[in-house]
C-alpha cells in the first residue's frame, strides 16, 4: 500500500472520481445522465490512509445520497423505510455547510420516496450550500386520476426538496412517473424555483409535460428530451393533393417564455415536430392559431443548439418535401424578413432525424460562424450538401445515408471528395450506414486535421496514403474491408513510387500519430491475418504511436506480429518504439 501513498494528488483525485461518479442510461442509450453515486465505493478509501482521506473526503460528504429502494434499513415511528443515505453521517462530521449536491435514486412509489425522504433526516434541515440536485426515478409507476395518495406524495416531495434547498441553481433529473394530470414528476420544483435555476436537463421515460409559468432570466442550459419518441403523423381525411396535413404529435411538451431564448446559451430539446419547431418560445395569434411574428424569439447569447426530431417522412413525400421545408417549417429562406429566430453567437448545431430538406434547412442558421456541426440520419437532399459553405468549420460530425438510387457509391465517392476538400477541418467524422467499400479522393485538402474518423469500407493501402498526407494528423480510426498487398512490402505498390525513390522508402508515415484504430470488417480469415500483419509494420514506421486499437478477437494476432516486426532484425526500420506502445480493444 506505500505505492499507492506516494500517488501524485491529482492520480488520487482522478480514481476517486470515476469511482464516484457512474453513468445511468434510461431506455434510449442517447439519454444519458451521470449521477454521482458511488459514494459507499468512496466510504472504503477513507479507511485507506491519511492520503487517501484528505483526497476522497470532499468527493464522499460534498454529495447527500438518498437512494431507495435497497437492501439498506431506516427504522422510524412509521415503520421500517428500505432507503441508503449518508445524511447523517454528514451531519456527524460537520461537512454539512460544505455539502453542495444532492442525489435521489428511486426504485419505488412516490409515497415511499416522500417517507424515505423524512426517515434519511434530509428534510428539516436547512442546506443553503447545496446548489444542485440530481433525481433519478426511472420507474414508470403510473399515477391514474384517482390515486390521490400518489398525487399527495408528489406534492409533499416537491414541498420537502424546496423548502430544504433554498439555493438550487442546477436540476438534472430522469423520471419515469408523472401525476395525474401528466405534468414532470418534479414540475412545482421546477416552476418555483425556476427564476433562480442556471442549468435545467429534464429526461422523461414517457410523455413530458411542464407548465413553465415563471421568469428564467438566468436560466443558460436546457435540456429536455423524452425517451417516448413515437409521433403520429397521419394525413386526415379530405386532405388536398397539393398539400399534405401532417398531425404531429410530439412528447416534448414545452411552454417558454420568450426571455428564456434570449438568455440560453445551451438548447437541447427532441423529439420535436418538424413543423413549428420555435412556436412553443412565442406566442400563438389566438384567432388564426399562427405563431404572432411580433414576438418572434431571437436567442441571442446561444453558442450550442441540439434538435432531435420524432418523425422520418416516408420516400412517397418526397413531392411534398421542399414546400414543407419552406413553408410550414419555416427551415428554408423565407421572403418575408425577420421568419426565422437569429442567432448571433451559435457555434455548434447539432440535427438528428429531420424529414425534410436538409439543405434549406440549414440555411437558416449563421454558417459562416459554426464552428461544430453534426448530422444523424438526415436522408432527404443529403448528397446536395456541402461543407465547403460553412467557412469557418473546425469540427464535422456526418452520418452518410445510403444513396436512393444504384450510382450509390459514386455518390458517396463524390460527397466525401467534397469533403476532403474544407481545409479548416481539425476533426472530422464519417460514419456510413452500410460498411461497403468506397475510394477516397486522390488530393486532400485538409491541411490542419488532427483526429480523423473514417466508418466507411476501405483498403489498407489507404490507411499509408493518409498517414503521408496528413502531416499533422494525431488520431486516426478506419475500418479495412480489403487488403490488397502482400505482408512483406513494407509499403503498398500504389505509394512507394509516387512518394518515395527506392532507396528512400523506408521513411517513417508520421511524426504526429498518437492513437490508431483499425477496425476489420468482411474479411475471410487468411485476410484477417494479411491485415494484421500489416497494420503491425504500419505502426513500425510511425515512431510517434502510443496505442493501437483493433476488435478484442484480433488482439491476440495483432499482438504476435508486433512481435514479430521486434524480432525481425533485417527490417529497414526501427521498431524499438513498439515495446512501449499499448494494445486496447474497442468496441463496435
Amino acid at each position: 500500500m506505500t505505492g499507492f501513498n506516494t500517488l501524485p494528488p491529482r492520480i488520487l483525485t482522478r480514481i476517486f472520481e470515476y469511482l464516484f461518479w457512474t453513468a445511468v442510461c434510461g431506455k434510449d442509450q442517447a439519454e444519458r445522465l451521470v449521477l454521482p453515486i458511488g459514494q459507499y465505493e468512496v466510504l472504503a478509501c477513507l479507511k485507506v490512509s491519511h492520503a487517501w482521506r484528505k483526497r476522497a473526503a470532499g468527493l464522499f460528504y460534498r454529495t447527500a445520497l438518498v437512494s431507495v429502494g435497497t437492501n439498506d434499513t431506516v427504522h422510524t415511528l412509521g415503520g421500517t423505510c428500505h432507503v441508503r443515505t449518508n445524511i447523517r453521517l454528514i451531519l456527524e462530521s460537520g461537512y454539512a455547510p460544505k455539502t453542495t449536491r444532492l442525489v435521489l435514486v428511486v426504485d419505488a412509489e412516490p409515497d415511499k420516496l416522500a417517507k424515505c425522504l423524512l426517515a434519511s433526516e434530509f428534510v428539516g434541515y436547512e442546506w443553503p450550500s447545496i446548489n444542485t440536485l440530481y433525481f433519478y426515478h426511472p420507474q414508470n409507476y403510473e399515477v391514474r386520476p384517482s390515486s390521490l395518495n400518489q398525487n399527495k406524495a408528489i406534492d409533499d416531495v416537491n414541498q420537502y426538496l424546496l423548502a430544504s434547498m433554498p439555493n438550487l441553481k442546477h436540476i438534472y433529473a430522469l423520471s419515469g412517473t408523472s401525476d395525474s394530470f401528466g405534468l414532470f414528476a418534479l414540475d412545482d420544483l421546477i416552476n418555483v424555483r425556476m427564476p433562480y435555476l442556471k442549468t435545467l436537463t429534464v429526461v422523461a421515460q414517457g410523455a413530458l409535460k411542464l407548465g413553465f409559468h415563471g421568469h428564467a432570466q438566468r436560466l443558460r442550459h436546457l435540456t429536455m428530451h423524452t425517451v417516448a419518441h413515437a409521433l403520429d403523423y397521419s394525413e386526415p381525411s379530405g386532405s388536398s393533393n397539393d398539400e399534405t396535413n401532417c398531425s404531429l404529435q410530439t412528447h416534448v411538451l414545452l411552454s417558454v417564455p420568450r426571455v428564456h431564448a434570449e438568455s440560453l446559451v445551451l438548447l437541447d430539446i427532441g423529439p420535436i415536430a418538424p413543423t413549428n419547431i420555435w412556436a412553443p418560445f412565442f406566442g400563438t395569434n389566438e384567432a388564426s392559431n399562427v405563431p404572432d411574428l411580433n414576438t418572434l424569439p431571437n436567442f441571442l447569447c446561444l453558442r450550442k443548439l441540439r434538435l432531435v426530431f420524432g418523425v422520418q417522412a416516408s420516400q412517397s413525400e418526397d413531392r411534398h418535401m421542399h414546400r414543407a421545408s419552406k413553408h410550414r417549417n419555416s427551415p428554408g429562406p423565407e421572403t418575408s424578413v425577420g421568419i426565422y429566430p437569429l442567432f448571433p453567437q451559435l457555434e455548434s448545431l447539432t440535427v438528428e432525424q429531420y424529414p425534410y430538406n436538409i439543405l434549406l434547412f440549414l440555411e437558416n442558421f449563421p454558417r459562416g460562424q459554426l464552428l461544430h456541426l453534426k448530422l444523424y440520419k438526415c436522408l432527404h437532399h443529403f448528397y446536395e450538401l456541402s461543407l465547403c459553405v460553412f467557412s469557418r468549420l473546425q469540427s464535422a460530425c456526418i452520418d452518410i445515408p445510403e444513396a436512393p438510387h444504384a450510382s450509390k457509391e459514386q455518390d458517396e465517392e463524390t460527397w466525401i471528395s467534397r469533403t476532403f476538400g474544407v481545409s479548416t477541418l481539425r476533426s472530422l467524422s464519417l460514419r456510413a450506414s452500410a460498411a461497403h467499400q468506397v475510394d477516397l479522393p486522390s488530393t486532400y485538402q485538409l491541411h490542419c486535421l488532427q483526429n480523423l474518423d473514417l466508418s466507411i469500407g476501405m483498403r489498407s493501402v489507404e490507411v499509408e496514403k493518409l498517414l503521408v498526407e496528413l502531416k499533422h494528423l494525431r488520431s486516426l480510426r478506419v475500418t479495412i474491408t480489403e487488403v490488397l498487398s502482400k505482408t512483406h512490402e513494407y509499403l503498398s505498390r500504389s505509394i512507394r513510387p509516387k512518394k518515395y525513390t527506392k532507396s528512400k522508402y523506408t521513411r517513417v508515415l508520421s511524426t504526429t500519430l498518437e492513437q490508431l484504430t483499425i477496425c476489420l470488417v468482411d474479411l475471410a480469415a487468411s485476410r484477417q491475418r494479411r491485415a494484421l500483419a500489416k497494420t503491425a509494420w504500419l505502426a513500425a514506421r510511425v515512431p510517434s504511436l502510443l496505442s493501437l486499437h483493433t476488435q478484442q478477437e484480433h488482439l491476440q494476432v495483432l499482438a504476435s506480429c508486433i512481435n514479430n516486426v521486434q524480432a525481425n532484425k533485417q527490417a529497414p526500420v526501427d521498431a524499438r518504439h513498439l515495446s512501449n506502445m499499448r494494445l486496447c480493444t474497442i468496441l463496435l
